[in-house]
C-alpha cells in the first residue's frame, strides 16, 4: 500500500498496533498491516529536502498536503521510539537519532533567521526563567523533568540551527548566518564593549539574568547558554551527580563543543575582518576558561559516565584545536591538568590523548614537561611493575597498553622526543608479556597494536638514530619470539585468526621498512642496521610463510602481505634472494599472481576489486623493480635466483600489453618493473620478444613489430638506472604500444 493512499484517523494510534522490525528502519503502523514504514521515511526525507532547497515555493504549493506531511512526523517519532526499545537496541542519544530531522531543521531555519533566532532566544530565556522562578518557589518532579525535557530538545536545536560541518567535519557557523549577521545584526545598535561583562555575567551570575538592547541577538543566545551550563556547573560542584540529569549534561558540552567550534574556525579563518569573528574575539578567553572548569569538573566528579565524559573530552579537543593559544594561556589550565586522576576515568585512553596535546601547546617546557612526568609516569611506573611478575596480577594489561596507544597518538614533532623516550620501557616490559602470554588472543593483539601505533608515528616524527636502533632490536625480538614460541600457537588458531593477527604484525613491519623512516649514516652516505632489517625481513618472511598455506596467503591477507613484499624488496633485497629454493619459489609465483589483475580472485578482493587489485598490483610490480635493480647491481648472483626470477618476465611483458595504459601509478609501477628487468637480464627480455614474434599470429606484422621491438629496447640500460632514464623509457613504451595496437598477439 503507497503512502498517498494511507487514510490519517481522527484518533491517536493505538499503542498496541502492530510492530514489525525491518533492518535498520523500525515499521510500525495502525491503518493497516501493509503500510511500509521505510517508505514513510524516505517520504519525509524527500519532503524536508524539498523543503531546504525551496522553502517559500514549496510552502507556498503545499496548502492542504503540508498538513499532510506534518501529520505524518509523530508516526515516524513513534516508531523511532518503538525501535529503541527493543530489547537488543543499543541506545544512542536523541543528537544521533534524530539527527536527519534536527540537520533539517537547521537548514531551513537559516533561510529564516529573522524570525528565528529571536524566536529561540525567547524560549531559551524563559525556559531559564522558569526553572530560577521555580527553584526558589518550588519545583515538582513532573515540573522539573518537563524543564530537562525541554532544555534538551532547545539545545539541540541551537546546536543545529547556528552551526554546521563542513566537508573536513569541523563544526562551523551556517553559511546563511554568516552572511545574515553581516548584512543584518552587525549594522544595528550593538556595543561590542558591553560583550565581555554580559558574558562575564552570564558565567558568574547565571541566576540574574539579564537582557541588554546593546548586545546582539547571536551573542544574548550563546551567552544564555553559557548561563544554564553554569548553572549545570554549580549544581554539580555544590550537590554531585545525583542532582543532575545525565543526558541533559551530555547536550549541554555537546551544545558548548559545537558553538566554541564555530567560533574559533570562523577567527581563525577571518580574523577581525569579517563582523561576526570581530563580535566573538574578544570573549574567546572567557568561552576556553569556562569550558575548561566545566569538563574537568565532569571529568572529576562524573569520571565513571562514559559518555559524559567523552563529550567532555571532546570539548577538550576542540579547546586544543581551534582555542589553542587562548587554552595555553589560561591561569587556570595548569591547575586543572595537575590535579585530574586518569585512573578514575572510565574513558582513560581518550582523555590521556587529549592531554597530551593540550600539553604540546603549552609553552613553558619546563612546565610541560612537569605535566607530562606527573600524567603519565604512574601509568608506565604501573605497567612496568605488572609485567615484572605478570602471571600473579589480575590486571587489564590490554587496558594499559590502550593508554600507551593515545600518548603515541597525541605525539606531534615538538614531542616525540620525550615521548618516545618515554615509551622505551614500555616497550621492552611488552615484548616480555607477548612471551609470557603467548596464548592469550587480547593481550597479544593489544601488544601488536601498540606496535603499529608507534612505528606510525616513528614513520613520521622520529629521527634519532637511537630510538631507531632500539625499535629495530625490539621487533627483531618480537619476530623471534614469533618464530619460536608462536608456531604452535598458531595451529590451534583458524584461518580466520591467524590472518587477523598477522595482517597487524605485517603492517607493523610495512611501517619501519618505509623508506621514509631509514635512518642513514651522514658520513658514508649509507643506510644504518642493516644487518638487523635483513635478520627482520628473513624471520617475518619465514614465518609467514610456515604458519600459512599458500591458499590462506592469497585469500585472506595478501593485501598487506604485497605491501610488505615491496618495502621488503626495496630495504632488503639481499635477503630475499637468499631464500630457500622453495620459498623463493614461493615469492615469484605470488609476484606473478599479483600482476594478473584481470583473473578470478578470491571474494574478499571481489568486493573492493578496483582499489585492492590495482594496489597488489603496483605493489608486485615495485617488488619486482627493486629485486631486479638488486640483481643488476650485485657482482654475486645467484643462479638458481637468477633462473626463477626469469618467471617474471613474461607477465610483466604481458601487464604491459595488456593494460589500458593511463598516467596513473599502475602505469608508472609497470614501466618501471619492466625497465628493471630490461637491466637485469636483457638476454632473457630478448628470448622472450623472440617468442612472440615466432608465433603464427605475429607472422603477417613480423617486420613492423620486430622494428618497433627494436627501438623500444635500443638502449644500454646501466647498472644504476636514474629518473631520466626511467622516464625516456616510459616514453618509448607508450610509444611502441601506440604502434603494435591491433598488430601484436599475446594470447
Amino acid at each position: 500500500m503507497l503512502i498517498n493512499n494511507v487514510v490519517l484517523p481522527d484518533t491517536p494510534s493505538n499503542p498496541d498496533s502492530e510492530i514489525v522490525s525491518i533492518p535498520d528502519i523500525p515499521y510500525t503502523t495502525s491503518y493497516d498491516s501493509k503500510a511500509v514504514m521505510p517508505e514513510m521515511y524516505s517520504y519525509c526525507l524527500m519532503i524536508s529536502n524539498l523543503l531546504s532547497k525551496h522553502p517559500i515555493q514549496s510552502l507556498a504549493r503545499a496548502e492542504g498536503s503540508f498538513a499532510t506531511f506534518i501529520s505524518l512526523i509523530p508516526i515516524l517519532t513513534e516508531s523511532f521510539t518503538l525501535k529503541l526499545s527493543y530489547p537488543n537496541s543499543i541506545p544512542l542519544p536523541d543528537r544521533e537519532i534524530f539527527k536527519e530531522i534536527l540537520l533539517k531543521i537547521g537548514s531551513f531555519s537559516s533561510y529564516i533567521l529573522d524570525e528565528m533566532l529571536p524566536k529561540i532566544y525567547t524560549i531559551l530565556a524563559e525556559t531559564l526563567e522558569e526553572f530560577l522562578q521555580s527553584v526558589n518557589t518550588g519545583l515538582s518532579i513532573e515540573d522539573l523533568e518537563n524543564f530537562r525535557e525541554n532544555m534538551h530538545w532547545i539545545l539541540l536545536i541551537i546546536g543545529y540551527v547556528l552551526v554546521e560541518e563542513d566537508e573536513e567535519h569541523n563544526f562551523v557557523w551556517q553559511s546563511k548566518l554568516v552572511f545574515h549577521y553581516e548584512e543584518v545584526i552587525a549594522g544595528k545598535q550593538n556595543n561590542l564593549d558591553k560583550y565581555v561583562p554580559y558574558i562575564e555575567g552570564c558565567i558568574n551570575a547565571p541566576n540574574l539574568l539579564t537582557d541588554p538592547s546593546d548586545v546582539d541577538i547571536v551573542i544574548k543566545i550563546i551567552g544564555t547558554v553559557l548561563a544554564w551550563c553554569a548553572l549545570e556547573d554549580t549544581l554539580l560542584k555544590d550537590h554531585g551527580v545525583t542532582v543532575l540529569n545525565i543526558g541533559l549534561c551530555n547536550t549541554s558540552l555537546w551544545c558548548i563543543k559545537r558553538l566554541v567550534s564555530a567560533i574559533g574556525m570562523h577567527i581563525q579563518k577571518f580574523g577581525t575582518a569579517d563582523p561576526l569573528a570581530k563580535a566573538t574575539e574578544n570573549i574567546t578567553q572567557l568561552l576556553v576558561d569556562f569550558s575548561l572548569q566545566k569538563s574537568f569538573r565532569v571529568l572529576g566528579i562524573m569520571g565513571d559516565e562514559r559518555k559524559t565524559c567523552t563529550d567532555a573530552i571532546e570539548l577538550l579537543a576542540t579547546l586544543a584545536h581551534v582555542m589553542y593559544h587562548e587554552t595555553s594561556k589560561s591561569i587556570f589550565l595548569f591547575s586543572y591538568l595537575s590535579a585530574i586522576k586518569t585512573d578514575q576515568v572510565l574513558v582513560r585512553s581518550a582523555l590521556l590523548k587529549v592531554l597530551i596535546q593540550i600539553g604540546s601547546i603549552i609553552s613553558d617546557e619546563v612546565k610541560q614537561k612537569t605535566l607530562f612526568e606527573m600524567i603519565l609516569v604512574p601509568i608506565r611506573t604501573k605497567f612496568v611493575s605488572m609485567c615484572k611478575d605478570p602471571l600473579e596480577r589480575n590486571e587489564n594489561f590490554d587496558d594499559l597498553l590502550d593508554c600507551f596507544c593515545a600518548v603515541v597518538h597525541g605525539t606531534n614533532k615538538c614531542t616525540a622526543g620525550f615521548l618516545f623516550e618515554y615509551l622505551r620501557p614500555v616497550l621492552k616490559s611488552s615484548v616480555c608479556l607477548l612471551n609470557e602470554f603467548k596464548d592469550s588472543e587480547i593481550i597479544i593483539g593489544a601488544i601488536l597494536q601498540f606496535f603499529d601505533c608507534l612505528t606510525k608515528q616513528i614513520n613520521l616524527y622520529c629521527d634519532n638514530h637511537e630510538d631507531m636502533l632500539f625499535i629495530y632490536e625490539m621487533l627483531l625480538l618480537v619476530m623471534r619470539l614469533y618464530e619460536v614460541d608462536h608456531k604452535e600457537r598458531y595451529k590451534k588458531l583458524s584461518d580466520k585468526e591467524k590472518a587477523s593477527e598477522l595482517v597487524l604484525l605485517l603492517e607493523i613491519l610495512v611501517n619501519i621498512l618505509n623508506k621514509r623512516n631509514q635512518p642513514i649514516n651522514w658520513i658514508t652516505g649509507e643506510l644504518e642496521f642493516t644487518g638487523n632489517r635483513s635478520s627482520i625481513v628473513s624471520t617475518a618472511y619465514n614465518l609467514v610463510i610456515c604458519v600459512t598455506g599458500h591458499e590462506l596467503l592469497k585469500r585472506m591477507f595478501n593485501f598487506s602481505f604485497y605491501r610488505f613484499l615491496r618495502y621488503s624488496a626495496e630495504m632488503a633485497p639481499e635477503c630475499i634472494v637468499k631464500y630457500s629454493p622453495e620459498n623463493l619459489l614461493v615469492t615469484v609465483e605470488l609476484l606473478k599472481n599479483g600482476l594478473q589483475v584481470d583473473n578470478e580472485k578470491d571474494d574478499l578482493l571481489c568486493n573492493l576489486k578496483d582499489r585492492f587489485e590495482q594496489e597488489i598490483s603496483i605493489n608486485s610490480a615495485l617488488a619486482i623493480a627493486h629485486l631486479s635493480t638488486y640483481f643488476a647491481n650485485t657482482t654475486t648472483k645467484s643462479e638458481m635466483a637468477t633462473k626463477m626470477f626469469a618467471l617474471v618476465i613474461e607477465p610483466v611483458f604481458l601487464m604491459c600489453l595488456n593494460a589500458p595504459w593511463q598516467e596513473d601509478a599502475l602505469s608508472s609501477a609497470i614501466s618501471t618493473a619492466l625497465y628493471s628487468l630490461l637491466c637485469c637480464d636483457e638476454e632473457g627480455c630478448k628470448m622472450y620478444v623472440k617468442t612472440l614474434l615466432s608465433r603464427e599470429d605475429n607472422q603477417s606484422n613480423r617486420g613492423t613489430l620486430r622494428n618497433a621491438f627494436r627501438t623500444l629496447m635500443s638502449f644500454s640500460p646501466g647498472k644504476h638506472p636514474d629518473k631520466n632514464e626511467k622516464h625516456e623509457f616510459r616514453d618509448r613504451l607508450k610509444q611502441f604500444l601506440t604502434q603494435v595496437e591491433g598488430l601484436l598477439a599475446i594470447g
